[in-house]
């Protein structure tokens, strides 16, 4: 079982280095080809289009992945079954969600987002809408088989069909005008659902999944998961809808111009923000590994190795973060050029990057949480700490230090508020703890990493060389120090 962990982690790991390369490839496309009011454009719909997504998904990867790999240890539903009721769910999702974005976007184009522009990109969703609650039935089934490869190649295959398709329309459409092209780049993300939703179906049909074993629907037990775990991500996707819209009302009070607040609401959502988190794949990957072990660990009652799980996946998130905070602090305005081509939001980087480190706990402790059944509770905090943040980046706005700045500071609070908070909530019902050795391990790592830092800069002025040496470093310091042993304590 530990080896499996540790396979399917390297394995999507990597996919998931290369689907983030590929990610910023995008990026930088959709940079060039659009120009600086099309991105502006194509960054004030991410939000809507997220909501939209989250809603006709209805955490059916999740909900399936919890449910088939508990099943492997109870025996009590037929795989099929399964599946069957998995997408009759997702496919009713998703056509609510179609009906309302019919219903909701032009007043949201016009009064909330007072960006009339956006509509056509928005309603461009509607085409593919039905594509991701398919693929979030397969990949969730894949994901609780353990057969991770074949989920992480899928979102890989998407990744670069979307690259393809985005810089084919973009090429085609670009002198037809900023909306037709920015509708295209939307587009593009369908486009790569479809191809991802073909591969997984060529998959599929080398499965056979058990039809005849259990008699118990299913249903029940996939809304257990998927409607909390939704209503959790929903406040989520919600804030970050309402997020621009609460940032310009407050900007706009203090004197600042529309023009004004979308550069700098890009400057942060665009350039700032994706910097920082560049290298949270490694999270994401921990956190989709441990829900189908976890899940199979607690139906089993095996709260030791619950508790192993949680505290691998929190020291093999972290750790990477202490890297990357020391690197985006020293060298945030060289990465931003280097990936960019732009200096815009580099401050953001170097001044705060360091302070993001407990964003890689998030996603490992949110995906414990939702694999021990307490998706509830993670609605209940989602709700408490994204309100407080909208409250924040209104609030902090008039603060005259701070100004247009709230938004990244809001989510910087939002960030150690609700991780410390769901952290403290599993340690005391699982009752696990850190041994001093290991957070004494932590602190010399923390502590050479820093120290090897200051003495490379010393030497070496080229930025890619100091990071290449000090990742080489910051990994011999972590084999000496023995952090990421898989063996259980």
């Amino acid at each position: 079982m530990r080896a499996g962990i540790v396979k399917n982690t390297i394995i999507l790991i990597i996919t998931s280095m290369i689907i983030r390369i590929l990610s910023l490839v995008n990026r930088i496309i959709l940079t060039r080809l659009l120009g600086e009011d099309g991105i502006a454009l194509y960054v004030i719909t991410l939000p809507s289009l997220g909501l939209f997504m989250t809603f006709a998904g209805f955490s059916l990867n999740i909900a399936v992945s919890k449910v088939v790999a508990e099943n492997t240890a109870t025996g009590k539903y037929a795989e099929k079954k399964v599946l069957r009721a998995a997408l009759a769910i997702g496919l009713l999702a998703s056509a609510v969600t179609i009906l309302l974005v019919v219903i909701i976007l032009k007043p949201l184009v016009v009064i909330g987002l007072k960006q009339e522009n956006a509509f056509f990109p928005l309603l461009a969703s509607v085409l593919f809408l039905p594509l991701i609650a398919v693929n979030a039935v397969y990949r969730g089934y894949f994901n609780g088989k353990n057969l991770i490869a074949t989920s992480a190649t899928a979102t890989l295959v998407e990744q670069v069909s979307r690259i393809a398709l985005s810089f084919l329309l973009l090429y085609l459409f670009i002198d037809r005008g900023l909306v037709i092209a920015v509708t295209m780049a939307v587009l593009a993300m369908g486009g790569g659902e479809a191809v991802s939703l073909l591969f997984i179906l060529a998959k599929m049909r080398k499965e056979h999944p058990r039809g005849n074993d259990g008699s118990a629907r299913p249903a029940d037990a996939l809304l257990k998961v998927s409607i909390p775990t939704t209503a959790s991500r929903l406040v989520g996707t919600f804030t970050y809808f309402l997020e621009p819209i609460v940032y310009t009302a407050a900007l706009t009070l203090t004197g600042l111009g529309p023009e004004e607040i979308l550069r700098r609401y890009s400057a942060i959502t665009a350039y700032g923000i994706p910097l920082i988190t560049l290298c949270s794949f490694v999270a994401s990957s921990i956190a989709t590994v441990i829900i189908p072990n976890v899940s199979k660990s607690h139906a089993e009652g095996n709260v030791g190795m619950v508790n192993y799980y949680i505290k691998k996946s929190c020291l093999l998130s972290f750790l990477p973060g202490i890297l990357i905070s020391v690197l985006i602090t020293a060298f945030g305005r060289e990465y931003m050029l280097l990936v960019y081509r732009t200096e815009t939001g580099s401050v953001y980087a170097r001044n705060l990057g360091s302070l993001f480190i407990l964003f890689y706990l998030h996603a490992p402790l949110s995906a414990v949480m939702q694999a021990v059944g307490r998706a509830r509770v993670l609605f209940r905090v989602s709700l408490i700490t994204n309100i407080i943040k909208l409250a924040l980046i209104f609030a902090l706005a008039f603060v005259p230090r701070v100004a247009h700045d709230s938004l990244i500071l809001a989510l910087l609070i939002n960030t150690y508020l609700s991780t410390l908070w769901i952290y403290f909530y599993l340690k005391n019902h699982f009752k696990f703890k850190f041994t001093g050795a290991e957070i004494l391990n932590v602190a010399i790592l923390t502590a050479l990493t820093v120290a090897s830092h200051l003495i490379l800069k010393t030497f070496i002025s080229h930025y890619l060389i100091h990071t290449l040496l000090l990742a080489l470093l910051f990994y011999l310091y972590c084999r000496a120090l023995k952090i990421t042993r898989f063996d259980y304590k």
